[in-house]
């Protein structure tokens, strides 16, 4: 099929009269160009996604813009449906850390204006009335925001409450960040309503408990500082900039607030972090067992020091005991307590010539001629256990009454029971004392009934206040105990790990506490940990796992690091304006 072209000089001859004319078409685009930037100043919102537009109308728009009309007041209605749902998901962001701050900030620099006779009131009035009639508004939703907050803090569901506040922040900083590039914002305001709400969350993460019926490895107080260090960090920004309205005075007060809080974030900082700045060391440890000079609490502080003295001589430290042996001679020659005596037998204190001085000792020997006792357990073996050492010291005991005296310890394990007190170390000092006497025990015999108390014992469900992971004393005990905890380690040390008992809350019951547990109870929690980590098989918790358990501190540092973020790409008012910052 033959095709007839057509010259191009014929085709442009005929498109000419539709060509557009160039001058003309710049005219419009420019026309088109400034009736867009008119539009835009207009509505300095226009643009914005429907779930950041349902965000935008839960803000009072006067803080946010620093008193200057954005014209979007009715476009900025909530959304429907879904979108509506995910725009109240700021809500707490908003009501926590923008209004609180701006209310607190709002009223202090209006007094300190009107204390200055200053006449400079227009806009700090125009945001306070703003934030004003954004609590009336929204005065019961705000409020049920802060009660959520306080009672998640106050059940230790801190990983609920910061994952709660990190999404919501996140939202209301991508508003932020889209009013930002419109030029809208102001980074002190910003700042200071950040401050307020870290401070808040730093005072709920003090209150004792936050976190003690979950697995940690550091103390929950710690999030503490966190939160007060992202406020200081957040302070330059609000004091950092005089002007012009600040008098000298006002000058005086912010450079001795920001020394002052300064002061006060380092003194709690290292008051939490003592067990990290300053942990129990063996050498401390050491040291602590060599200057054992007074028990205030009689038997009490013998059993605790007992505790940590085993495990320095077992570490092959050769602890200089001389003021243990002062403070024996000194029991021996008064009260005789048994509990005293049986805890200084187990350490290695008493010698064979002292062993004449004990008023009961004769008295309290088991005799291995009354043959129908054999099968009857020992009770109070805790107080009988330095009579048993005694005789071995001697050598007092024949291979008869050993027998007998094995015997009778066999028959102590079995007659324990789930109701009985003090289970875990009375099977402890029966097994010592059956390996002392050279009657090693069966571990395969007992095995499944030790591991049965082990479980049975554990503690993972507390009452406020208390930490959780320990092991109880007896069944009633509503919270578990360190010296029973240790007792227990130490039998996992002979029987063995229960297969279901996860060592990763007896670890979080140890870990070393900020402003809890001090004194020699510090100690107990270093050597009873030291032996749980080297326990046969025991392996220590991946980065993963320590990750894990430690949500809730790292979510504090995001939420800081959200807060800082926000604060630095707001933009910063020109000099001119500044006087109409709060």
């Amino acid at each position: 099929m033959p095709v007839n072209l057509i010259p191009e000089d014929d085709l442009r001859m005929a498109l000419r009269p539709h060509r557009v004319d160039p001058i003309a078409f710049e005219a419009d685009v420019r026309q088109r160009l400034e009736a867009a930037e008119t539009e835009r100043e207009d509505d300095l919102l226009a643009g914005l996604s429907p779930l950041l537009k349902s965000v935008a109308a839960l803000l009072p728009l006067p803080f946010i813009t620093g008193c200057k009309p954005t014209g979007t007041e009715a476009k900025l209605a909530p959304a429907a449906g879904s979108i509506k749902l995910l725009g109240y998901l700021a809500f707490p962001a908003i009501s926590l850390f923008l209004l609180l701050g701006a209310a607190v900030f709002s009223i202090v620099k209006i007094r300190s204006i009107q204390d200055g006779n200053v006449s400079r009131l227009d806009d700090e009035q125009a945001v306070s009335e703003a934030v004003r009639e954004w609590w009336q508004c929204h005065q019961e939703r705000a409020w049920l925001v802060f009660a959520v907050t306080l009672t998640l803090a106050l059940i230790g569901a801190t990983w609920l409450l910061f994952l709660l506040y990190i999404v919501s922040f996140g939202l209301l900083l991508c508003v932020l960040a889209s009013f930002a590039r419109r030029g809208l914002g102001n980074r002190r305001l910003i700042a200071q309503s950040c401050l307020m709400a870290l401070v808040f969350l730093g005072q709920i993460a003090s209150f004792s408990g936050s976190g003690d019926q979950e697995i940690h490895f550091v103390d929950q107080l710690l999030i503490c500082p966190v939160f007060l260090w992202g406020a200081l960090v957040l302070m330059p920004f609000v004091v950092g900039t005089p002007r012009r309205s600040d008098t000298p005075v006002m000058r005086i007060q912010q450079r001795n607030s920001v020394i002052l809080f300064f002061v006060l974030v380092v003194s709690l900082t290292v008051w939490f972090m003592n067990p990290i700045l300053w942990p129990a060391t063996p050498s401390k440890i050491q040291h602590y067992v060599e200057s054992f000079e007074e028990a205030p609490y009689s038997s009490v502080s013998w059993g605790h020091w007992e505790i940590v003295a085993r495990w320095t001589i077992e570490s092959k430290r050769n602890p200089d005991l001389s003021s243990a042996r002062r403070l024996l001679a000194q029991e021996i020659s008064g009260e005789q307590n048994p509990f005293i005596l049986g805890s200084a037998f187990r350490v290695g204190l008493v010698r064979a010539d002292q062993i004449g001085l004990l008023k009961d000792y004769e008295g309290w020997r088991l005799d291995g001629r009354r043959r129908f006792l054999e099968t009857r357990p020992i009770t109070h073996l805790n107080q009988m256990d330095w009579v048993i050492r005694a005789s071995v010291l001697r050598n007092d005991l024949s291979p008869g009454e050993r027998d007998f005296l094995e015997k009778r310890l066999h028959a102590t394990i079995e007659d324990l029971s789930d109701n009985s007190n003090n289970v875990l170390e009375t099977a402890l000092r029966a097994t010592q004392l059956l390996e002392l006497i050279a009657r090693p025990i069966d571990r395969d015999r007992y095995r499944v009934r030790v591991h049965h108390w082990l479980r049975k014992f554990h503690c993972k469900t507390v009452d406020r206040f208390h930490i959780a992971g320990g092991f109880k004393p007896y069944l009633a005990a509503p919270v578990g105990e360190l010296e029973t905890t240790s007792y227990a380690v130490e039998l996992m040390e002979i029987y063995g790990v229960p297969r279901d008992l996860d060592l990763n809350w007896v670890r979080s019951f140890l870990r070393p506490p900020s402003i809890r547990d001090s004194g020699d109870r510090k100690w107990i929690a270093a050597v009873t940990r030291d032996r749980l980590n080297h326990l046969p098989g025991v392996t220590q918790p991946t980065w993963l796992t320590v990750a894990y358990y430690e949500r809730s501190l790292i979510a504090a540092v995001v939420l800081v690091g959200l807060c800082i973020y926000a604060t630095v790409t707001s933009p910063q008012l020109k000099p001119h304006s500044q006087d109409s910052e709060l």
